[in-house]
C-alpha cells in the first residue's frame, strides 16, 4: 500500500489516522489540513466544501441542496444530466445497493429529488433500470385513486399501546396488534398494510437507542407477510434538521439527523415491504392514514413520499 505523505513535512505514514495524529504537531486541524493542501469547491458558489471526514469530504460537490438546486437550475443541460446520473451510479456501486433510491433516500441526501430526474430523463424508473438498481415502485408519476366507499363497511384498529392514537372519521377499535398502531379491519382489501406512527422524538429514539429492537419488529413483520408503513407526523424537512428544533433538541445529545437518516436508508434497502412517510403534523397523519387504507393495496406501487411531495396523496 502506498505511503501517506505529510504536505507540511514528509513525514511518511501507513493510514491516514495516522497522517491526521501527526498534524498536532503541525498545530493544525484536519479540516485546516485538508482545505490548505486539497482545497476542494462548491460547484456552485465556489466556496470550499465543509470538511467532515476525508470520504465526505472528497465525495461533496455541494455545501448544501440549495446550493445542488441552483446549480441544476443555471448549468446546461446535458452536463446536468450527465452529473445526476453519475450520482446514482456512484451511489449504487458504493453502496452495493439493490434497489432504485426512494424518494426519502434522495431528499435526505445531497442528490436531486425524483421531480428532477423525471423532468431531465423522463422517467426516474426507467433510469435506475438502465443503471442496474431494481425497481420497487413502477409510477414516475403516481395516482392514488381511493374507494372510500369501501370504508363504510371497515374499521380502524388501533394499537392498545399506542400512547396518542390519532383521530379518524370512520369507525376505529382499540385492540392488541402484533406490530405497528394501525390497521385496516379488512385486510384482503389493503394487503395486510400496518401503518406504525412515530413523532420526530419517537423516530429519533427507535433509530439510535432502539434501533435493534426496531429490526427484530421489521423482521416479525415480514415474517408475517405484512407491509409495513413508518408514518412519520413531522414534515421531512424538519426531521431532517430536528436538532433545531426547540421542542427535539435536548442539550448535550450526539445523535444527529446524519446518523438517523443514515439507518433511515439502510433499513429502506434492506425491506422490500416498508416505506417511510414524512407528513406535516397530525392532522395530516389522520387524513393519510385514511387516504392510505381507502386505496387498497396501490400504495405498493407507489412511492408514497414522492406521492405525498407532488401532492398526490
Amino acid at each position: 500500500m502506498d505511503k501517506i505523505i505529510c504536505k507540511e513535512c514528509s513525514k511518511e505514514f501507513d493510514s491516514d489516522a495516522g497522517l491526521h495524529r501527526h498534524l498536532r504537531v503541525h498545530e493544525l486541524s484536519i479540516e485546516a489540513y485538508y482545505h490548505k493542501y486539497f482545497p476542494k469547491l462548491d460547484l456552485y458558489d465556489k466556496s470550499l466544501i465543509k470538511f467532515k471526514n476525508k470520504d465526505q469530504y472528497f465525495e461533496t460537490d455541494f455545501n448544501s441542496r440549495i446550493n445542488l438546486k441552483n446549480w441544476i437550475k443555471e448549468s446546461d443541460k446535458e452536463e446536468v444530466k450527465a452529473y445526476i446520473k453519475k450520482l446514482l451510479e456512484k451511489r449504487k456501486l458504493k453502496k452495493n445497493l439493490i434497489y432504485s433510491p426512494s424518494q426519502v433516500e434522495l431528499r435526505s441526501l445531497v442528490t436531486p429529488p425524483i421531480r428532477i430526474y423525471n423532468q431531465f430523463f423522463g422517467d426516474y424508473y426507467e433510469l435506475c433500470a438502465s443503471i442496474g438498481f431494481k425497481n420497487r415502485f413502477s409510477k414516475s408519476q403516481p395516482e392514488i385513486k381511493s374507494n372510500a366507499e369501501r370504508l363504510n363497511d371497515c374499521f380502524i384498529y388501533i394499537d392498545s399501546r399506542e400512547q396518542k392514537p390519532l383521530k379518524f372519521n370512520i369507525k376505529s377499535e382499540v385492540t392488541c396488534l402484533k406490530f405497528g398502531d394501525y390497521t385496516l379491519s379488512n385486510k384482503d382489501f389493503t394487503g395486510n398494510c400496518y401503518i406504525e406512527r412515530k413523532s420526530v422524538n419517537d423516530l429519533i429514539g427507535t433509530l439510535s437507542g432502539g434501533y435493534e429492537r426496531f429490526l427484530r419488529e421489521l423482521d416479525k413483520a415480514k415474517s408475517a407477510g405484512a407491509y409495513l408503513i413508518i408514518l412519520v407526523e413531522e414534515s421531512f424537512s424538519n426531521c431532517m434538521s430536528f436538532n433545531y428544533l426547540p421542542h427535539v433538541f435536548q442539550k448535550g445529545t450526539k445523535i444527529t439527523p446524519e446518523f438517523v437518516f443514515h439507518n433511515v436508508r439502510d433499513i429502506i434497502q434492506n425491506y422490500e415491504n416498508l416505506q417511510f412517510l414524512f407528513v406535516d403534523g397530525r392532522k395530516e397523519a389522520s387524513r393519510v392514514v385514511e387516504k392510505i387504507f381507502s386505496c387498497g393495496d396501490a400504495y405498493k406501487k407507489v412511492d408514497l413520499q414522492f406521492a405525498y411531495d407532488e401532492k398526490l396523496i
